[in-house]
Parts: C-alpha cells; structure tokens; sequence
C-alpha cells in the first residue's frame, strides 16, 4: 500500500480547518460526505419501555457492566500502557484523534479512553453498538479528508452477510411517520455485539426477556413481609438467570467459593465485552487505514485481560489451586 504524499498530507490537513458544511453532492459547500442513514425526525413516536429504563436490572446490573468496562475509571493507568495504535503517521493519528473525539480540535491523550468508555456504557445496555462511519472528501480532489461516526438506533437496523438495513422515521406529515428503508454497507460500519461465547446479541435479548417476566422486584403492599418475601423470590430467580454471567454484587444464601466463582465470571464477561469494544475501534482503524493508505494496528496488551489467563486463573480457583486471598487479590486488580 503506497503512503499518501506530503503535498497530498498538505491539502487534506487544509480541509480539516475548515467546518464540515455541504451536502453529499460534489461542489457544493466545501466537501461532500457520503452518509447513508440519517437522523429521525424530533418529533417521532417511538415507544420507550419505561419499566424496563428503571428496573434494577437495566439501573444497576448493567449499568455496573458499562461501569466496569470503561477504561477510563479505575483501570485506566492499565489502558494508557497496553492500549495503542502503533505503525501509524502522526497526520493518520491526529485526524483519528481528531474526528473520533466529537470534532474537539483541544484534546488530551487519554480522551480516546473516555471515547471508549462511552461506547462501553451505550453497548452495556443494549448488548449492540453500530455506527456509520460517514467520509468526507473535498470537492476539486476528491481526496478522504475527514470522518464522522453517526449513531444508529438498533431499533431501526438488521444485519445480514454485507449489509446493515436502516429502516427509520425519515419524515413527518401530518403527524404520521413515513419511514424509509436503505442498505448501509458493513464495509462501512463499526458493529459491536455482546461476545458470541455468552450468547451475542440474541443471548442478550433472550436474558433481558427471561428478567422483564419477572416484574417488579418492589411489590408495593401494606403487608411488610410480603414484600419482603416477594423481593427475595425475585432474587432468587434473577441470580439464576444471570447465573452464567456472574453477579455484579454479593449475592444473599451462597457459600463463599459460589460468591467468588460469580465474580470470577461476571469480571470475564466484562473482559469479553472490552474485547469486541477494542474490536469496534479495529474496525474504525482498518477502515481509515483504507482512506489513507497506511497500515496502523490496534494493540491491546493487558495480561488480565488476556482471555486465556484469566479462564486459567478461574479453573485453578475451580480446582482449589488458589486461596481466598489469591483469588481476591487477583479480581481487585
């Protein structure tokens, strides 16, 4: 792959000074873009399962998922050592940094974490995370010059072998939404699912249909004990169906070794799901390796976050190699 040349690094970093205005037709403001989807309109009717939005599942199970798998909390002087994009121009790299990070031309290295950590949290609630990935280019040359990453609401999208199909709300007359159907390339698209070893994305779903059953875990009554009793029920069938991805805390009437082993999955879980997030930033990276005729790679090196170590790791605490404390040492890493 021939690098871009200098006089050629020159007029693209001139358009990057300039705002992204026009329209997706050639001559007509200072570039064009060619972006498929587009934005709802404000105005759509789109039902919201409320119940869901506040259950404790969505509130705090998975909102301790997205929490985890950000890597600009606790874990973040891990990410800025073992998460890099290596072999790679200076120019590729500012203009990646550039446009991933909302256009902010002022930004800190570790703002590609916050990125990320931002994408983890969408992706922990929804168990799918797909954006266009939308080029810009200038109008004389026709020359890549810049990029976008628009959110598409998973509702309106399906996948299948080459295509993401977005059929959503284009317009509104009178009240009514008139919908539009388009075939966005994967080529594309940066697509994220929950890791295929826990389900994927229909595993996901079917978790969040088993819980929904369940109701309420607050069963507002003026008998005290049974609300009580209805809570711990609830409990009780919630940590069995959550039982093969962990349990984000302690849970109630389980001996200790069971306690470790659900953290012991929870926080693989958590490593599977940083995984397909890196995943997500490869894909953002081999496409801009295409624009601009570089060969940059995303490397991910953080030994807990080595799949294979950390099954080893929970089969020695299954076979009692480790101690309590071995064991608790090595999850609060």
């Amino acid at each position: 792959m021939e690098k871009v040349l200098k006089d050629t690094w020159e007029r693209i970093l001139r358009n990057q000074r300039l705002p992204l205005i026009g329209t997706n037709e050639p001559n007509n403001g200072n570039g064009y873009h060619d972006r498929i989807s587009w934005q709802p309109p404000i105005h759509r009717n789109k039902e919201f399962d409320n119940e869901f939005l506040h259950s404790t599942f969505h509130s705090i199970y998975l909102r301790d998922l997205g929490l985890f798998i950000n890597p600009n909390l606790s874990r973040k002087n891990k990410f800025e050592k073992g998460l890099k994009i290596t072999n790679r121009s200076e120019n590729y790299y500012n203009t990646f940094l550039k446009y991933l990070l909302n256009n902010d031309y002022h930004y800190r290295q570790e703002d590609l974490l916050y990125e990320l950590g931002k994408w983890g949290e969408y992706f922990s609630h929804q168990g799918r995370l797909i954006f266009e990935i939308v080029g810009w280019y200038d109008n004389e040359s026709a020359q890549f010059y810049a990029f976008q990453l628009k959110y598409l609401d998973i509702d309106y999208c399906k996948i299948n072998k080459n295509y993401v199909i977005y059929n959503a709300p284009h317009k509104v007359d009178e009240n009514k939404e008139i919908y539009k159907k388009v075939k966005i390339p994967k080529s594309k698209c940066i697509i994220i699912d929950f890791p295929s070893e826990l389900g994927g994305y229909k595993g996901f779903n079917e978790k969040v249909k088993q819980i929904k059953k369940l109701g309420s875990k607050f069963n507002h009554t003026e008998n005290p004990e049974n609300s009580l009793t209805h809570m711990q029920n609830w409990d009780n069938q919630f940590n069995r169906i959550i039982s093969d991805w962990g349990a984000s805390n302690k849970i109630e009437n389980i001996t200790e070794f069971y306690q470790e082993l659900s953290i012991f999955r929870f926080k693989y879980m958590v490593i599977s799901c940083t995984h397909e997030i890196i995943s997500g930033l490869k894909q953002l990276v081999d496409y801009l390796n295409i624009k601009f005729s570089e060969n940059a790679k995303v490397e991910f090196d953080i030994q807990q976050y080595d799949k294979n170590y950390f099954k080893n790791m929970q089969n020695k605490w299954m076979c009692g190699e480790l101690s309590f404390k071995e064991a608790n040492d090595f999850l609060t890493l």
